[in-house]
């Protein structure tokens, strides 16, 4: 008999063991070995970097940072320099972070163009006209425009604008809500002080420092930042500012301004403008009267660049005559024809006020319409290349009451 076979029939199933489904681990237990739950590691504020770029914010003031464009301007003819070539010529090394800094500084105010790694470092128009200046009062107009290309420090600026400089407390808060970082809040505050002053933005009145961006007046002192205490030993100081803390041009304190009267009561500062005739009839004119004439243009300096010199001058006159003569015209938006005033004369003008209060003479070419906070200023009008009778007679009796 042959043994009986399953043939023809189901296998029988075999039983097993009922398995659990296996617990899942969190993501993070797989990844990190840690039990569930666990607390997270604190981030330590000295491991958060924060990133801060130049061009919001430069790390050195300006009358610093035009170092580097005043060096290829004097050493490189104006031209292009290789970055350690220009490095050494400013006296500093080229694999330092300074000079890294500096360079970049020059690029933020918009006065170069290549920095530290860069092939050539090359003269912007900007940069030329800041150190380089080709006509009167050219170089304050550039330091204006310098310091407003940092985005920081011209939000910060225009915050400000015909309004009191804040107290360094606020200022600060204001510099860290704009993307200062806290570390560099002080340095930072200090540079907007210094630029603004030596840009002329920021003038001292009776209640503390005014931001005037409209009519800036005469560059005040050089102010040290804290990123820098070197002293450029080429840039003029001015004692009387000095000594009082005042910005030049504006009106210093009581006895700074009775030494000033007690020295300078008989000079009488004109600007040269373009007809010498004028200015010498003017000249025969305050000399009859027992005035002393000063124009700034016969008064030759090659150690002070010319603006500069211009506004010594002015410090040391106690009145000003001033010429305003048209500079072409131009068209505005509705098509009405309108006279060009240069731009150094408005400088010139607000220089006048500061120093010398009502005892300034607006010398008009007739047909210019002057801006309407000018208004109030004594006008004597002229036409051609000579004062007239008329004119003439005026200006005897203005001057002598200068007195």
């Amino acid at each position: 008999m042959q043994p009986p076979t399953n043939k023809g029939k189901l296998p029988m199933p075999t039983k097993k063991k009922a398995q659990l489904p296996a617990k899942k681990m969190p993501a993070t237990a797989k990844k990190t070995g840690k039990k569930p739950g666990a607390a997270k590691a604190p981030v330590r504020a000295s491991e958060k970097r924060v990133y801060f770029k130049q061009a919001d914010f430069p790390l050195f003031s300006l009358q610093e940072a035009q170092r580097v464009a005043a060096a290829l301007m004097d050493d490189f003819g104006g031209r292009e320099g290789s970055p350690p070539d220009v490095a050494l010529s400013i006296g500093a090394s080229p694999t330092s972070s300074t000079w890294r800094d500096l360079a970049g500084a020059a690029i933020a105010y918009g006065l170069t163009e290549g920095g530290p790694n860069a092939i050539v470092i090359k003269l912007l128009a900007l940069g030329k006209r800041l150190v380089a200046p080709e006509e009167e009062g050219e170089d304050l107009i550039a330091r204006r425009e310098a310091i407003m290309k940092p985005r920081i420090a011209m939000e910060f600026y225009e915050r400000y604008r015909r309004a009191k400089f804040p107290s360094d407390v606020i200022a600060s808060n204001v510099l860290k809500s704009l993307g200062i970082p806290a570390d560099r809040v002080d340095t930072a505050l200090g540079i907007l002080k210094a630029n603004g002053q030596y840009a002329g933005v920021i003038r001292e009145t009776r209640t503390g420092p005014f931001i005037n961006l409209d009519s800036p007046g005469v560059p005040g002192p050089t102010v040290a930042t804290p990123q820098s205490t070197e002293v450029d030993a080429a840039a003029p100081v001015d004692a009387e500012a000095e000594e009082t803390n005042v910005p030049l041009g504006v009106a210093p304190s009581a006895p700074v301004k009775q030494a000033k009267s007690d020295v300078a009561s008989n000079r009488v500062f004109i600007t040269h403008g373009k007809r010498r005739e004028i200015v010498n009839q003017i000249k025969e004119l305050l000399t009859f009267g027992s005035f002393e004439p000063v124009v700034s243009v016969e008064r030759e300096s090659t150690a002070i660049p010319v603006p500069e010199k211009v506004f010594e001058d002015m410090r040391g006159c106690a009145a000003g005559v001033i010429h305003v003569g048209s500079e072409g015209k131009y068209l505005d938006r509705e098509g009405t024809e309108h006279t060009k005033i240069n731009d150094n004369v408005l400088i010139e003008i607000g220089a006048a006020m500061a120093l010398y209060g009502k005892k300034v003479i607006l010398l008009v070419e007739r047909g210019v319409s002057l801006p309407s906070n000018l208004q109030g200023l004594y006008r004597c009008e002229f036409e051609g290349d000579k004062l007239d009778y008329d004119s003439t007679m005026k200006l005897l009796k203005t001057f002598s009451q200068f007195r």
